[in-house]
């Protein structure tokens, strides 16, 4: 697949929580969809949602470009998760709107690297998986 998304828990207690349960439903979903043409083509663009604990927090707000792998085309960003998310009622729709960040932030990246990349399509499945 060319989107995927993943988080980095710093404490176990969060395995249940609103976000974590957000996350693994969309991922899920997008694992339904690896049929969609653009699950099928590189670049590939790695989300990771950074969740926030009493002992470990993200040192950034919003979203920032990670790593690119250029031998495996593959983009990270990462996004620090603020921590009412944690808990939110919003929690799917927050990761469905970081998505949606993320691929327009990955379009400029590609975009200045001259490396082909249909955000379109990417938001087009993602508008797939926010319908379900």
């Amino acid at each position: 697949m060319t989107l995927h998304i993943g988080s980095m828990m710093p404490d176990r207690s969060l395995d249940e929580s609103a976000l974590v349960k957000a996350i693994t439903k969309i991922a899920t979903d997008l694992a339904r969809l690896r049929d969609q043409h653009a699950q099928k083509r590189t670049p590939i663009l790695d989300i990771v949602f950074l969740l926030p604990s009493q002992q470990e927090k993200a040192d950034f707000a919003g979203l920032r470009l990670h790593s690119f792998d250029s031998s495996r085309q593959i983009l990270r960003i990462e996004s620090a998760v603020p921590e009412k998310m944690v808990t939110s009622i919003h929690a799917e729709r927050f990761v469905i709107v970081i998505m949606l960040d993320a691929i327009d932030a990955a379009s400029d990246f590609f975009n200045e690297q001259h490396i082909l990349f249909d955000a379109s399509e990417h938001q087009a499945l993602v508008n797939l998986v926010n319908t379900k």
